[in-house]
């Protein structure tokens, strides 16, 4: 059913988005080659500690709509609600590095953690010096003491000006990550949603707030708050988020703070103002003085109903810090007595084709294998044991682990929009549509050497997913590779050590265990079972089966498990009784494998 949106190819909104940003707001902002990173204008400077960010596509103006002159010095883009990837984070540290070392301040979610990570170690074999901060306002994600888990929010607007502004000042690194530190722990936030938020590429809302309701400690992801509740007044919404994030710092009388009231995306701003003079009023009969405040849409969730409520507790440096100049789509502060002067504008680069493809993109994102299976150099002679397929001709299997994906986007969306944000299929096609699309221009020969096919298939995930998905599985099908590429025959021996040095990457990169409901909950048992039949002296094609067998009986022992990692991981006690989108997306490609190997064997 088509949507009332204002839209052309759901698939393609993030694209077309930028397109439009870039010709809005071309005095503020420029392309650079990665069409998924924009920088200010006048950046990099020289000599100046470069500021960066990435998040998400769907909060605007959060994330891009803060770059600009006293603020970002370049932004990494991500699909709707999902993490940028990591060549995209390296990209936005390329293009914000000036020589004295980069910034980067992002939001408390995995699969920014993952991206931000492997992007810090590639900018080490480029010498550049990254340090982060990481945002953690949302009260109502974790518990007082647990703040290590607590979800990054509209406080991190305050975190980029106050970082930004210490970097326009001339500080240092240390410094800029410094105050922005001070920033973020200085600064508390809370949600009230209203109605939920619909993906163009879902096409439908992956939750509901029944009318007459309002959940409290609503995500900007839709994720669940803390308690549902009888639709309140503006009066009482104000004490309810106060009643939240008063104590939790504390914030007490004698206190100045900034105030941020934001809407979610569909909020009028006559309510976020009549809002706001409830929080003031209450404010002001607590003896807090309100130094610093911004009402409006200032970091939203699509077309969701409902508002944030930020507070940071200000000291001298944490109010000269923002209230210094600056000039952005989402935020603007002119000089005293002086209007803010533009920079001058540059020539936006062109968007670049693909990545260097091979063992140098390989090495520069981190991605040599770890686990069992040791790396053979070239030449190293092995003896081929049983049925075997020849590494050159099998790569056919990438094809059909691509039409396998696809053809589930909707049902892994499905799963994953009930306890997620529900774009865990369409990201996933994506990813592998654009392996596809690589496959094509490889050619035919290479494009059926499994090794190389598997590297593509790794390299379109890294690039082109985010999330936290496209690095787990780009180090999941690079295992493959690194145990694969040095050899001709394929057989149940090597597939053994390929897929355990696959696991181990996994794991090494994820920390999850079984039984925390993730992909591991599938991988860690189909890889024992596969090694267990090898052991019992099955041959190839009947180890798949028990990889396979043990790959499903793994993803349905997810609907038992309450999520211990991860963004469903707050759900708590309501994650039980779901399947996982990792794990149901890991058997398919699992059990892909199995068949394409079998009927390989079979031939």
């Amino acid at each position: 059913m088509p949507l009332n949106r204002v839209i052309n190819n759901p698939d393609h909104v993030v694209e077309d988005m930028l397109a439009g940003w870039l010709l809005a707001h071309a005095d503020t902002v420029a392309a650079t080659d990665n069409p998924r990173v924009l920088r200010r204008r006048a950046a990099p400077e020289a000599g100046k500690v470069g500021v960066v960010t990435g998040g998400g596509s769907g909060h605007e103006p959060a994330f891009l709509g803060y770059l600009g002159d006293g603020l970002l010095d370049a932004v990494a883009i991500g699909e709707i609600f999902s993490s940028p990837t990591a060549r995209s984070f390296m990209d936005a540290i390329r293009a914000a590095d000036g020589g004295a070392g980069v910034a980067c301040l992002y939001g408390n979610y995995a699969g920014d953690n993952m991206n931000v990570q492997l992007a810090i170690r590639m900018a080490e074999r480029e010498g550049i010096t990254v340090q982060t901060v990481v945002a953690n306002d949302d009260v109502a994600s974790a518990p007082r003491g647990d703040e290590g888990r607590r979800r990054g929010v509209a406080g991190e607007i305050l975190m980029w000006k106050v970082g930004a502004a210490k970097a326009a000042q001339g500080g240092s690194l240390a410094e800029v990550i410094a105050v922005a530190r001070k920033a973020i722990e200085h600064t508390r936030s809370v949600g009230i949603g209203l109605s939920a938020c619909v993906i163009p590429a879902v096409g439908k809302a992956n939750f509901t707030i029944e009318a007459g309701s309002m959940e409290m400690g609503i995500g900007h992801h839709g994720e669940p708050g803390v308690a549902v509740c009888a639709t309140a007044n503006a009066a009482q919404m104000a004490q309810k988020m106060l009643d939240m994030v008063l104590p939790d710092l504390p914030f007490g009388a004698g206190d100045r703070v900034a105030v941020l009231v934001s809407g979610l995306g569909a909020t009028p701003l006559m309510e976020q103002y009549i809002l706001y003079a409830e929080v003031a009023r209450r404010l002001q009969a607590a003896g807090i003085t309100v130094a610093f405040n911004r009402v409006g849409n200032l970091f939203t969730s699509l077309e969701m109903m409902g508002v944030t409520l930020t507070l940071m507790k200000l000291d001298d440096e944490l109010q000269a810090c923002l209230g210094a100049p600056c000039q952005s789509v989402g935020l603007a502060l002119r000089p005293s007595g002086s209007a803010p002067q533009p920079s001058a504008a540059l020539v936006p680069h062109p968007p670049a084709g693909l990545p260097v493809a091979g063992a140098a993109m390989r090495q520069q994102a981190g991605l040599a294998a770890t686990g069992p299976a040791a790396k053979p150099q070239p030449g190293t002679a092995r003896r081929v044991q049983g049925p075997a397929l020849d590494m050159a001709r099998c790569g056919a299997l990438v094809r059909e682990l691509i039409d396998t994906i696809c053809a589930h986007r909707q049902y892994l969306s499905e799963i994953d929009g009930l306890i997620g944000d529900g774009d865990h299929g369409i990201n996933m096609s994506k990813g592998f549509a654009g392996c596809g699309e690589r496959l094509d221009r490889l050619g035919e020969a290479e494009a059926l050497h499994l090794p190389k096919a598997l590297e593509q298939l790794s390299q379109a995930l890294m690039d082109d997913i985010g999330g936290s998905m496209g690095p787990l599985y780009g180090r999941f099908f690079m295992g493959f590779v690194s145990t694969l590429e040095h050899h001709a025959q394929l057989d149940a021996a090597l597939f053994g050590q390929a897929l355990a040095a696959a696991v181990a990457n996994v794991q090494a990169m994820g920390n999850a265990q079984p039984g925390d409901k993730t992909l591991i909950d599938t991988l860690v048992p189909a890889c024992a079972a596969y090694r267990q039949a090898l052991e019992e002296g099955r041959d190839f094609a009947q180890a798949l089966d028990a990889m396979r067998d043990a790959a499903e009986a793994g993803k349905e022992s997810t609907r038992a498990l309450q999520a211990r990692v991860g963004r469903s991981a707050r759900l708590g006690a309501r994650s039980i009784g779901v399947l996982d989108a990792g794990a149901s997306s890991c058997f398919l490609i699992l059990q892909s494998m199995a068949r394409s190997l079998q009927r390989q064997l079979s031939a």
